[in-house]
């Protein structure tokens, strides 16, 4: 899939709608990386003595895009969870953020892309991994979705838990 896509995922804190990055939002960048680096590398041995020749190209064009293929395909989930009472990011290691923790939620542009920050109530402001605007037409009605589960449930308490069963006498 070409863009970020979203399933019904299971948590810990139980089941909720899920925002991760695609394999195209993965492979790209590194995908232009590569190609950017073996161009310069290309055009700096073109003014040697001993300029790269085009099987020597083909070659690290190639191993290139293996490269990019094995990132893409192992590279870690990044994602966001939204479950009933909080927010998961999952950028490697798992963060919960309670609803009623977060203040607000902002699209910001950086470098032609948008992404969503969340402002905590303790000051902290942490970058989602996912929606991002990054080869995703469908940016905008997600960001709108993770705006309303939060406005939904920011001011409600999370459930109470079931109040322990009374002994038997």
């Amino acid at each position: 899939m070409v863009s970020l896509h979203s399933s019904a995922s299971r948590s810990a804190q139980g089941s909720g709608r899920s925002f991760r990055l695609g394999l195209a939002q993965r492979a790209l960048p590194g995908a232009i990386g590569f190609l950017s680096a073996s161009l310069v590398l290309y055009v700096g041995h073109f003014f040697t003595d001993d300029p790269m020749s085009a099987g020597d190209l083909a070659q690290l064009l190639g191993w290139s895009l293996v490269g990019v293929a094995v990132l893409a395909l192992t590279g870690r989930r990044r994602g966001v969870i939204l479950t009933e009472d909080a927010l998961v990011v999952v950028n490697g290691a798992r963060r919960v953020f309670p609803w009623p923790g977060i203040e607000r939620l902002q699209v910001r542009r950086v470098l032609g892309v948008s992404q969503v920050v969340a402002h905590l109530a303790d000051g902290r402001r942490t970058t989602l991994p996912a929606p991002t605007s990054f080869v995703d037409p469908r940016f905008e009605e997600k960001v709108r979705e993770l705006t309303e589960c939060w406005q939904e449930r920011r001011l409600s308490p999370p459930p109470a838990a079931a109040p322990p069963p009374a002994p038997a006498p």
